[in-house]
């Protein structure tokens, strides 16, 4: 049991490192970076479409009003020089090719704005995105040294434990892997005053017998290995 035990507590130690490396702020800053990144990257596809579809519309646009316009400037000869009997058909037709040239004037303009809008979101994003890559750098570097900090001592407890494995009861060690990717840690516990050393629950009478002929017993609430010393 002792050298399970023993295990145990260098795993703890590496666990305990590890975690701090999980838990960095310069790892979470720099993975916040690279999502932002990768989001703006997708979103600037998406407005290089965008942008692409409006000018398609907006050169569409501009040709239609330059015929239209080209129209009006010939039917308004037409005008001119239309006899009174005709003079008021052609007025009425003038009358709305004004109003189509007018919307199609709108519909430009309106073009315009969506584009000028693409174009500004696209040149923000270009800006965050220098600034993120900025962060990302000096981020990834702070984790880097802090990496380059614990990883001796990591790497030395991992010697140990590998040592410590082959010292082990293989059955126990069975069990203590079995348990290890849990959320529950420590995974083997000594009984204290007739209650689990992990959860603090008490420890039945018939399981407390079990305990004294069986060495380990599992603790019903928690599920940890309860050992007595």
């Amino acid at each position: 049991m002792q050298e399970i035990i023993k295990y145990q507590e260098i795993d703890s130690r590496l666990r305990k490192l590890e975690a701090e490396l999980q838990s960095s702020e310069n790892r979470k800053n720099a993975a916040d970076m690279q999502r932002y990144l990768k989001d703006g990257q997708a979103r600037l596809m998406k407005l290089d479409q965008i942008s692409k579809s409006l000018l398609e519309q907006y050169q569409k646009a501009v040709s239609l009003y330059n015929d239209f316009v080209n129209k009006l400037s010939s039917l308004s000869k037409k005008v001119a020089d239309a006899k009174d009997n005709v003079n008021d058909e052609l007025a009425n037709t003038l009358d709305n090719f004004k109003a189509t040239s007018e919307n199609l004037d709108n519909n430009i303009v309106n073009l315009s704005n969506k584009i000028n809008s693409v174009n500004r979101e696209f040149e923000g994003i270009m800006n965050n995105a220098k600034k993120a890559k900025r962060n990302l750098d000096i981020y990834k570097a702070g984790y880097a040294k802090e990496r380059e900090k614990l990883e001796p001592e990591i790497n030395k407890l991992k010697s140990e434990l590998n040592a410590q494995k082959s010292k082990v009861n293989p059955a126990l060690l069975t069990k203590y892997n079995s348990k290890s990717e849990g959320k529950v840690f420590p995974i083997f516990v000594a009984e204290v005053g007739g209650r689990c050393g992990g959860c603090r629950m008490e420890i039945s009478a018939g399981k407390l017998s079990d305990l004294k002929i069986k060495g380990t017993i599992e603790c019903e609430n928690c599920g940890r290995v309860i050992y007595t010393k």
